[in-house]
């Protein structure tokens, strides 16, 4: 069967297809103050490389087991995630929609000229590397500090089962701590 192609005398009644606005999420709420948007991209760069600098101090941390470094370093990450949260919420409601919503980059670099999105740009490209960075060092941590935990459970299960006076095994299939028992030898006689 051959079709014959459509023309607008062939076509029919157009067909009303919906505007694409409609479709679109609501606009940002007004231009944003790119130099305060600057300014806290730079903010969350900074954080980063914080971040990533006291990742490396936990992972030394954890490698020599020092137990005073490595709450230190948390303490001061925790002083660093602290401020990368308010800042970011900063830079959320800076560049929120007109519903509260987060716009995307592709709507707020339409709302800028070209020397804002290119300087913008370059300062997303170098918070994204950064981020990406830390979260490999994060995770090559979290894998030592796991290794460590495991071992350090390994050797209390070594010691556990060599002190154990009884030599019975616990619900895991392991020799366990159990109650303390109490031995003592005469030899006063």
């Amino acid at each position: 069967m051959r079709s014959t192609p459509r023309t607008a005398e062939t076509a029919g009644p157009a067909r009303r297809v919906p505007a694409a606005d409609a479709r679109r999420a609501p606009a940002i709420a007004q231009t944003p103050d790119i130099d305060r948007l600057d300014a806290l991209l730079g903010a969350l760069i900074g954080e980063h490389e914080s971040l990533l600098r006291l990742t490396g101090e936990h992972r030394e941390a954890v490698a020599t087991a020092d137990m005073q470094r490595l709450g230190d370093v948390l303490d001061q990450t925790g002083r660093v995630l602290e401020r990368v949260r308010r800042v970011e919420s900063e830079r959320q409601r800076l560049v929120a929609r007109t519903d509260g919503s987060p716009s995307t980059l592709d709507e707020l670099m339409s709302a800028v000229d070209s020397a804002d999105r290119e300087r913008l740009t370059e300062r997303s490209s170098t918070l994204r590397g950064l981020i990406e960075r830390v979260k490999t060092e994060q995770d090559a941590v979290k894998e030592a500090s796991e290794a460590l935990a495991n071992h350090m459970r390994g050797l209390m299960q070594q010691v556990a089962s060599r002190l154990s006076h009884a030599g019975t095994y616990g619900r895991a299939g392991r020799v366990e701590n159990s109650a303390a028992v109490m031995t003592g030898v005469d030899v006063g006689a």
